[in-house]
């Protein structure tokens, strides 16, 4: 009887003192955001209502981080064409990687929200990578536009400063999760720095690049002889309504956010002869052909958005 008293109390002792421990080492941060944003520029022009939502769990110096996204929109503009509808997406990401990551920094990342979750009273330590992916739903004469994109995410950060780049694309390969149609937003690069810079404040500065093409038709021979390079390539032709609906932009971004309230802008160039050139190293290179007949004789353009937002936010930590 002694010695089963002993065995119960000493395994209660094991019991506790690994519970004691696996608590002081697993933490979990999160927050939630509503809002909504009104948009104007002139590729773009809506008035959007969304929630965002991001966490991270920490186990000693490992850490994994996600956000998930929905948002309904009404929009006057999309992707230059001026046409009034409805459009609802997603967005969803994960990272894992090392550091104490609890200041939630990492809800910059997310390329479908112009807001930060943050927690000034967290750390900052991250240094990691992941995947995601995102799909835009469109109505109308814009509903074969509504494409899924994958997403390869890197993140390094430091105390309250951060470092990402998001590369996105709708193939389809392993982890990257596209629609795999090469056509519509086909991809885009997003390299950016943010900073919390008191307990109400932080901003974001970056550059991005986003390549838009037509629709390919893939009933008709690629002997389209616009960018082939004197017929050398061979070129897809496109289909109506949108033949001619590509652009290739290049523009610097930058975030200001203060309590309930942020401002976002890009600036930049909308060019023809830019995209093809980049567009044509990938599908030339990677053996992706044919080519998109990019209208590489048109003259850059300004590209300019503006973008609003007022939200309500909280944010737990454990």
């Amino acid at each position: 009887m002694h010695i089963n008293n002993l065995r119960k109390k000493i395994t209660c002792i094991v019991f506790l003192s690994c519970s004691l421990l696996y608590s002081q080492r697993f933490s979990a941060d999160g927050g939630v955001m509503l809002k909504t944003e009104i948009t104007l520029g002139n590729q773009n022009q809506c008035l959007k209502v969304g929630v965002f939502g991001f966490g991270t769990l920490n186990y000693g110096d490992i850490s994994v981080e996600s956000g998930l996204s929905f948002a309904s929109y009404q929009f006057l503009k999309r992707h230059t064409v001026k046409t009034y509808g409805l459009g609802y997406s997603y967005d969803f990401f994960a990272l894992a990687g090392l550091g104490k990551n609890s200041n939630l920094l990492g809800s910059s990342i997310s390329n479908m929200n112009t807001s930060i979750i943050f927690n000034p009273k967290g750390k900052g330590g991250f240094n990691g990578l992941g995947f995601g992916f995102s799909k835009d739903y469109l109505p109308k004469s814009l509903k074969s536009y509504g494409l899924k994109r994958g997403a390869l995410l890197m993140r390094f950060s430091n105390a309250n400063h951060n470092i990402h780049l998001v590369f996105q694309n709708d193939f389809s390969i392993g982890l990257f999760s596209g629609s795999g149609t090469d056509y519509g937003v086909t991809g885009s690069l997003d390299i950016g720095f943010t900073e919390i810079t008191n307990p109400q404040t932080v901003y974001k500065l970056g550059i991005g690049i986003d390549l838009f093409t037509a629709r390919p038709d893939y009933s008709r021979s690629p002997r389209n002889s616009i960018n082939s390079d004197d017929g050398r390539k061979n070129v897809w032709f496109t289909l109506p309504p949108f033949k001619e609906l590509f652009y290739g932009n290049l523009y610097a971004y930058g975030t200001y956010q203060e309590n309930n309230f942020s401002i976002y802008s890009k600036l930049g160039i909308n060019s023809q002869k830019a995209g093809a050139y980049i567009q044509n190293i990938l599908h030339d290179g990677l053996g992706l052909n044919p080519r998109f007949p990019w209208l590489v004789e048109t003259k850059d353009k300004i590209y300019l958005e503006v973008s609003g937002s007022a939200f309500l936010k909280a944010v737990t930590d454990d």
